[in-house]
Formats: C-alpha cells, sequence, structure tokens
C-alpha cells in the first residue's frame, strides 16, 4: 500500500503520506519518512476546510457515486435495448407477423418506434424537396402533408 502512495506521489508530482496502523503492530508504518510525513500532514491540516474537503472522498461516497453513474448507464442500456427490441418487432411486422403475442406495453413502444421512423423519413423528405427547390432537382414532388395519415 505504502509502494503506491510513494508511485502516486512521483507519477502526479505531488506530496504525499501514507500511515499504516495496525493494532497488532507496535509501530505504524509510515512514508515517507517520520519528519517529512509530519511536513506533509501539517500541511495539509493547515490548508482552509473548504480545500482540504474539496477533493477528498471516503470508500461510501465513492461507492454511492460509482452506483449512480452505473444505474444511470443501466437505464440508458435498457432504453437502447427497448429501442432495438421494437424496431426488430417492426421488422417482423414488415415480414408479415399479425402482432397477436405482444403485450399492450411492446405494442405501444413499437408503435412509437414507427411513428419515430416515419416522423423521420418525412423530415428528410423535406429537407430534400426544400433543397429541390433552391436549385437542385432531388426529391421534387416529394412534398407531403405529415399531420395527415396515409
Amino acid at each position: 500500500m505504502l509502494k503506491k502512495v510513494q508511485e502516486i506521489s512521483v507519477l502526479c508530482g505531488v506530496d504525499a503520506c501514507g500511515i499504516i496502523y495496525s493494532p497488532e503492530e507496535a509501530a505504524s508504518q509510515v512514508w515517507p519518512q517520520t519528519p517529512d510525513a509530519g511536513r506533509i500532514l501539517t500541511e495539509f491540516n493547515n490548508l482552509p476546510e473548504l480545500e482540504c474537503t474539496r477533493k477528498m472522498t471516503n470508500h461510501l461516497a465513492f461507492l454511492q457515486a460509482r452506483c449512480a453513474t452505473l444505474r444511470d448507464k443501466v437505464v440508458k442500456k435498457e432504453n437502447d435495448n427497448t429501442k432495438l427490441k421494437a424496431r426488430a418487432l417492426l421488422c417482423e411486422g414488415f415480414s408479415g407477423s399479425d402482432f397477436a403475442e405482444l403485450s399492450p406495453n411492446e405494442l405501444l413502444v413499437t408503435a412509437n418506434t414507427m411513428d419515430n421512423l416515419i416522423s423521420n423519413v418525412f423530415g428528410r423528405m423535406m429537407t430534400l424537396s426544400a433543397q429541390a427547390q433552391n436549385g437542385g432537382v432531388v426529391g421534387a414532388g416529394m412534398e407531403r402533408d405529415v399531420t395527415k395519415p396515409f
């Protein structure tokens, strides 16, 4: 453990101090030597409290922050998986599936996905149409009122 403190100190170019205390051992392990460690601790204790605690964390706070980050990643992956599943269901529908085995929630997600895809297609068509009106011929005649159903 003290070797890691030394490595951090050297690699980061910062003063670091490590003290390992064990009730079974008579003397504590200290790095660097006790006078240098005392100087580093004195400098640290003389800093304003805000400066001391600004980047300080304990094991519990570290784990809570890590868990929150991982929870956010899980939620994002679940959302991504839901979208992929809905797209796969759409592909099955285009292949002739009647969606009989889907739950109401799956049907809703699939319908929303289809709506989003249709909106994206018509948005792209509108962009191409606007480009065509500005001098090109790509997409000419592709205008459609997206508020009206097929």
